[in-house]
């Protein structure tokens, strides 16, 4: 569904056929990205903030006729309870860091929420979708954003009709094969809420980090950054709760 009065606001609803926490896993390792998402060309981490968050880059594919774009972006994930039951949340803000300047033949794109909310499917959605089998999760996911340049509306009219779908089609096949699992092999303990200090993000290795100039981060200034978006998770949230429910 797109927003009525902005272009590049998006509201994505499906169903995956795994449990939660698999589903969680693979959609917001962003080093997997780029198996699945065909807009994907490349992604990396910059640096590792804390438990839960993170500096990633993605670099998009150009969708001719238009200039190849890229973001950067401050990412948090966790745990969270919805209705009473474990969900997980993974939600992303474009920030500006000068390790990561812009470069003059890609368009820095904007995202002010980007964001992916799974629950587990209640069994009155289980009926009114027809899914057949034990394991399914509810993805909802928003997009919020400004694609910056010239974007003609044939494009815009090809990612959300044709490749967007594409890449949806091919994370469900991804998912169908992979072991399900209710708890989040990314986030430990699985049950923690968002903003316990008990909430564990997985070491990732320093090869996850390709340029080493970034080796000796701003680690202030950045930790200053992820706390005062702190402030906005909880806002962010409560939008992706809402549009988690029917309207």
């Amino acid at each position: 569904q797109g927003h009525t009065a902005k272009p590049f606001c998006f509201r994505i609803v499906f169903y995956a056929p795994t449990s939660p926490g698999t589903a969680f896993d693979l959609l917001a390792n962003i080093l997997r990205r780029p198996e699945w998402d065909e807009l994907t060309e490349s992604t990396r981490i910059i640096e590792h903030l804390g438990p839960g968050d993170a500096i990633h880059y993605i670099k998009a594919k150009p969708v001719w006729p238009t200039s190849a774009r890229d973001s950067l972006l401050l990412s948090h994930l966790a745990a969270v309870q919805v209705n009473g039951a474990r969900a997980y949340l993974n939600v992303s803000k474009s920030i500006v860091d000068d390790r990561v300047p812009e470069i003059s033949d890609l368009v820095r794109m904007e995202a002010g929420i980007a964001g992916q909310l799974i629950t587990r499917v209640t069994e009155e959605e289980r009926r009114a979708m027809g899914l057949a089998g034990e394991h399914w999760c509810k993805v909802v996911q928003i997009a919020d954003g400004d694609l910056k340049g010239w974007i003609p509306k044939s494009v815009i009219k090809f990612i959300a009709t044709q490749a967007l779908p594409r890449s949806l089609k091919k994370v469900c096949q991804q998912l169908a094969v992979l072991p399900p699992s209710s708890e989040s092999a990314i986030l430990r303990p699985a049950t923690a809420l968002s903003g316990d200090a008990s909430t564990d993000l997985i070491k990732t290795t320093s090869s996850d980090v390709i340029n080493p100039i970034l080796a000796k981060p701003h680690v202030p200034i950045l930790r200053r950054n992820a706390v005062a978006a702190r402030s906005r998770w909880t806002m962010w949230l409560r939008v992706l709760m809402r549009y988690a429910t029917p309207a």
